[in-house]
C-alpha cells in the first residue's frame, strides 16, 4: 500500500505540459545556477542547488531570495513539476537517473575543457533555457575581452608552474588550466611530467619538481584547511611563490576566465 501511494504521488506530479521555452527550470549544478540567475527571470527558475548559497564558491549567494534550494535529490524536484532539469557532466547521478525514469526532461551539460569549450557551453545552455540573446551577449563580451588580451605584447616567460588544488590534485595537459598557462607563457611542470587531465601529486613530488610558482584558487585557500596546510609547508615556501587567482574557476569558468588570464599575465 505504501509503495502504491508513493507511485501514485509521483505519477500525479509528472509533467503534463511541454513548453517550447521552458517555464520551470531546475538546476542540479552550481555553474548552471549562476547562468540561470544571470539570464532567466526568477519566476522561470524552479530550483537551484544549495551550493549557490555558499559565498566562497558562488557569485550569486546574495540573489537567492524566493528561490527553492535543492540538495541534488529527485524527491526535492518532482513536486515542483519542472519542465526542464539541467545538470552538470558529473554529479547528481542518482537523481538524474530517477528523474529520467519518470519522464522528466533532463539535459547534462559537458564541463568546458578549453576556451572554445566555454563558448560552446554558453551557447548550449542559452539554447536550452530560452536565453539565446543573453548567451550571445556574454559570448561576444568574452571574445572581445580575449581578443584585447591577445593584442597586448606577450613576454617570453620561462617560469615553471604547477596548478594546485585540494588533496594534492594538479592540472596536466588536456585541461582548461593547462591552456591558460600556455596562453600566458608558463611551463606547466605537471604536463611536462606526463600528467594528462587531473592527477594527484604528493607533497614530496611537488618539492622535487621545484616549480617557480604554485597557482591556487582563492576559494580553496579559504575553504579547505588541508590544502592550506600543504601550501604552508616550509619546503614549498622556500622554493615556490604562491599565486592566488580569482576563486571558482573550476566551479564556473566563463565569468572569471578573463580575470584569471589577466592575473597570470
Amino acid at each position: 500500500m505504501i509503495r502504491l501511494r508513493f507511485f501514485l504521488s509521483v505519477v500525479l506530479c509528472m509533467p503534463l505540459v511541454s513548453h517550447a521555452t521552458p517555464q520551470r527550470i531546475a538546476s542540479l549544478n552550481l555553474c548552471l545556477d549562476q547562468l540561470l540567475l544571470a539570464w532567466v527571470p526568477k519566476q522561470r527558475i524552479a530550483s537551484v542547488t544549495y551550493l549557490s548559497a555558499n559565498p566562497q564558491l558562488s557569485t550569486v549567494a546574495d540573489q537567492l531570495d524566493g528561490l527553492h534550494i535543492n540538495h541534488g535529490l529527485a524527491e526535492e524536484l518532482i513536486p515542483l513539476q519542472p519542465d526542464l532539469i539541467i545538470a552538470g557532466e558529473f554529479g547528481a547521478g542518482d537523481a538524474v537517473t530517477l528523474l529520467e525514469r519518470f519522464g522528466y526532461p533532463v539535459e547534462r551539460i559537458a564541463l568546458p575543457r578549453t576556451l572554445n569549450d566555454i563558448i560552446t557551453h554558453l551557447e548550449a545552455v542559452g539554447n536550452l533555457v530560452g536565453a539565446q540573446k543573453q548567451a550571445a551577449q556574454m559570448v561576444d563580451e568574452l571574445r572581445a575581452q580575449l581578443a584585447a588580451l591577445d593584442a597586448q605584447p606577450r613576454l617570453m616567460n620561462k617560469t615553471t608552474a604547477i596548478w594546485y588544488s585540494p588533496n594534492g590534485v594538479v592540472a596536466g595537459s588536456d585541461t582548461l588550466e593547462h591552456e591558460l598557462l600556455m596562453r600566458t607563457g608558463f611551463h606547466n611542470l605537471a604536463a611536462e611530467q606526463g600528467i594528462v587531465s587531473f592527477a594527484q601529486m604528493d607533497l614530496e613530488q611537488l618539492v622535487v619538481a621545484q616549480p617557480d610558482v604554485l597557482i591556487v584558487e582563492g576559494g580553496y585557500v579559504q575553504a579547505f584547511s588541508v590544502a592550506r596546510e600543504y601550501l604552508e609547508h616550509p619546503a614549498l615556501k622556500r622554493n615556490s611563490r604562491v599565486i592566488e587567482l580569482p576563486a571558482a574557476l573550476s566551479v564556473c569558468s566563463a565569468p572569471v576566465v578573463v580575470d584569471v588570464l589577466r592575473a597570470l599575465r
